[in-house]
């Protein structure tokens, strides 16, 4: 290891423990929580460091376990096996842990792990309920925000309640592209509901939307093979010339 490497190791190291003095008032809890951090640490390290935790079982232990989702290491294999260890803890802790998943939810990007956990002990209308709610907190679009609302969407079309249908109509004309993207990727998955295939359409036809989105869209109509012959003339000088609307209504490649 060069001396450029030890010092970036060193500087990650100390950036992972930074503000833990302040965040935990249980000072064993910091202590673990900054090992916890520590992504250059042996794999066994981190793993009795989090069994140490989950034995401690305390609302800030619980907050401290959360962190382990918040970095990736090296290696795949023990990226996954230490989160699936949290996450299994989470989920034999039950009600404990929902403060903590809840309070990471409406601040962290990644959300997946935390997410899958919440759902599995509370059920998904609480799940969809946090998950809004951390979308109505998002007042600003600089990157971190953007990047928690890319999570947030994305993690939307897991779930299809009517309150998740609004909320992606909603954000299927949002200024960003890619929330749009996200939105009617969610959209697909309600195939029984005609709002969504309307907001999709709607999409599709607006002078505005990027080709990016357009093609998605097409090849999601094509693929599902949802029948938009109530569309066929709107369509019919939108596509372009390797789309077209057949006779059962759905959209077909000429080539």
């Amino acid at each position: 290891m060069g001396f450029l490497d030890w010092l970036t190791r060193k500087k990650e190291a100390a950036d992972d423990g930074e503000g833990a003095e302040s965040r935990f008032t249980d000072k064993n809890v910091a202590k673990l929580h900054k090992k916890l951090m520590n992504k250059w640490y042996q794999t066994m390290e981190r793993k009795r460091v989090i069994q140490l935790l989950a034995q401690l079982g305390s609302e800030e232990a619980v907050t401290a376990l959360l962190g382990r989702f918040t970095y990736v290491t090296d290696g795949s294999i023990v990226d996954e096996d230490e989160k699936s260890i949290v996450y299994e803890i989470l989920l034999d802790m039950g009600g404990r842990s929902v403060p903590s998943l809840r309070r990471f939810i409406l601040t962290e990007p990644a959300i997946y792990w935390p997410l899958k956990a919440l759902t599995e002990i509370e059920g998904e209308e609480v799940a969809v309920d946090t998950l809004l709610e951390a979308l109505d907190g998002i007042t600003d679009r600089w990157e971190r925000s953007m990047e928690r609302m890319h999570s947030l969407v994305q993690s939307l079309r897991d779930y299809h309640s009517d309150k998740v249908l609004a909320r992606l109509v909603d954000l299927a004309t949002d200024e960003n592209e890619e929330i749009r993207f996200l939105a009617v990727d969610g959209l697909s998955t309600f195939d029984s509901k005609q709002q969504a295939v309307d907001t999709i359409i709607e999409r599709l036809l607006d002078d505005g939307e990027t080709t990016r989105i357009k093609t998605f869209i097409m090849d999601m109509l094509m693929e599902r093979k949802w029948r938009v012959r109530k569309y066929k003339k709107e369509l019919a000088g939108k596509l372009p010339e390797t789309y077209f609307v057949d006779d059962t209504g759905t959209i077909q490649r000429k080539y």
